[in-house]
């Protein structure tokens, strides 16, 4: 599982990327965080912390329903 971060509900308050043990997310242009899923180990970390609930786990590519 990897995780996907849904740019609807992504503000740019870094604080997922900070707590990335894996350094697995950025930051775009217009401050919306992005997962390089190549770099994502599934810990978890960054669903657990996110207020907005922008990260979700994800099988295989982008859900439908993000």
């Amino acid at each position: 599982m990897k995780a996907y971060i849904n740019p609807q509900k992504c503000i740019g308050c870094g604080a997922c990327i900070a707590e990335c043990p894996s350094q697995a997310i950025h930051m775009l242009p217009g401050f919306r965080s992005e997962v390089w899923a190549e770099k994502c180990t599934g810990c978890g970390h960054c669903v657990e912390l996110c207020h907005r609930k922008a990260p979700i786990f994800c099988s295989e590519g982008i859900p439908a329903d993000c």
